[in-house]
Formats: structure tokens, C-alpha cells, sequence
């Protein structure tokens, strides 16, 4: 599944980046919609495509909260409407946490074993089996539909900044591995409260890193970088960490475990 996901970042970051993750979560649930329609139908061809697009769009999910999915095994005595029924349901789950994340729903801590990657594997696992009955071979395909779409739509999509792309994070993962969004560029000579009034993603690691397991909110600092105060004013929590690896130097963000 490791694999998957790094193939189909690739492919994101080709076409342009990722959505914003409740965009993200509209495709997904149109996508969902899809899937029903060519069951009804009746529309083998059909559904294969809507099966791979919802595979795609969760697995892009995922990476956008640097979530390692787990590979999915197709379940077997499932009757076909049951499990469209079950994808619906944790696409439902899918949007309840996202809400809750991104929007406007208030925030609650996920119940034992509830996050969004159980949910997301819930998701994938019925997917399989539902392709699994139709004789829909959904992994073979996949990983021929990323290969086309990585050879082709350059560019199709609007660049959206998010923290799982951002040059720091990409930077700081060839030191250390681990589940990290990363900063923005820091302009030169810019005091550490204006960054952080840029940086549009922090508050959101606030609220969803000790409900993910998100492990850290990197910063690259630059030798004319950040100018720092004597204690940084981060939320109450977490701590940070400056670590240097050669030329290169990292404010990261942690929760306080």
C-alpha cells in the first residue's frame, strides 16, 4: 500500500496538487454516487471506473494527513448491496471527520479506533470485496490508471498549497520518517508572530495532531530566516525542537507526548 500512496502522490503533484481536503471530500462523494449509479445500471465497465476513482481520491485523502494505509484485504460472504451500503456508511464517517477537521462541525476527540484512517480502510476494504464479486481485479488496474494519468493532464489541476507538500516537509522526510505537514517558505528576516499569521495551516495541526498521531509541523529556517523570540508562543501542548542536519536547519512543532 506504501507503494500506492507514493505513486499516486506523484501523480497528484503532476497534475497540478492536491484539492483542499473538503473539495476532496465532494469528488469523494460523488465518486460514491458514481458507484451506485453503475450498480443500478448494471454497468460492469462503469463501475470498475468509479471503483478506482473512489480508491484514488480516499488514498489522496490520506496522504493529505499523512496517513499510512494498511493493505486491504477483500471480504468474502458480503452480498453486494451490503457492501455499497458499507461504502456509503464510512464515506459518511469519511465526511463526519473531515467536517469536524476542516469545516464547521464542532470538534470532538474520535472514540477508540474511530479516526479518519480506520474509516478510510473501512472505505478501501469494501471497494475490494464489492470489486472482488464483480471479478474486478481493482489493485492490477490501479496502478495502470495512475501510470496514464502520470503520462498525460500535466497541470490539469489549480496548485492548492497544503502542508503535506510544502518544500520543508519534503526536505525534512530525507532525514527523518514520520507523519509531518510542513511550513511555508520563511521570507527573510521575518519575526516569527508574522509567520505564523501567514502560515495558514498551523492552527489546523493544532486541532487534528493528537487526534491523527500527527507527529510534527516542520519549519525550515534559512541562515537569514526566521528572527526568534526568547520563548516561542506555541499552543499549550507542544513543544519545539530545532534540529540541524548539515547545512540544512528545522524548527519542528511536536505534541508534547
Amino acid at each position: 500500500m506504501r507503494e500506492v500512496q507514493q505513486k499516486i502522490d506523484t501523480m497528484i503533484l503532476h497534475l497540478g496538487g492536491y484539492w483542499r481536503p473538503l473539495s476532496g471530500l465532494a469528488r469523494l462523494l460523488e465518486e460514491v454516487g458514481e458507484v451506485g449509479g453503475a450498480l443500478r445500471k448494471d454497468a460492469q465497465d462503469e463501475l470498475k471506473e468509479e471503483l478506482l476513482d473512489v480508491l484514488v481520491i480516499s488514498t489522496c485523502l490520506a496522504n493529505q494527513y499523512a496517513i499510512a494505509l494498511q493493505q486491504p484485504e477483500a471480504e468474502v460472504g458480503e452480498t453486494k448491496e451490503r457492501l455499497y451500503f458499507q461504502i456509503v456508511e464510512e464515506a459518511g464517517e469519511v465526511a463526519r471527520i473531515l467536517n469536524a477537521y476542516e469545516g464547521d462541525k464542532k470538534l470532538k476527540r474520535n472514540r477508540q479506533g474511530q479516526s479518519l484512517q480506520h474509516h478510510i480502510e473501512q472505505l478501501q476494504r469494501a471497494v475490494l470485496s464489492l470489486g472482488a464479486i464483480h471479478h474486478l481485479n481493482l489493485f492490477d488496474s490501479l496502478f495502470a490508471l495512475i501510470e496514464e494519468k502520470s503520462a498525460r493532464d500535466f497541470g490539469r489541476f489549480d496548485h492548492t498549497p497544503d502542508p503535506i507538500t510544502e518544500s520543508s516537509v519534503r526536505a525534512y522526510q530525507t532525514h527523518q520518517s514520520g507523519r509531518y505537514w510542513g511550513g511555508i517558505p520563511v521570507k527573510s528576516f521575518e519575526r516569527f508572530d508574522r509567520y505564523i499569521e501567514r502560515e495558514q495551516h498551523i492552527e489546523r495541526f493544532y486541532r487534528i495532531a493528537g487526534i491523527e498521531g500527527l507527529d510534527g509541523f516542520v519549519i525550515q529556517q534559512k541562515r537569514d530566516g526566521l528572527i526568534l523570540p526568547a520563548t516561542l508562543p506555541v499552543q499549550e501542548g507542544f513543544i519545539t525542537t530545532f534540529e540541524q542536519y548539515g547545512p540544512e536547519t528545522f524548527l519542528v512543532i511536536r505534541p508534547d507526548k
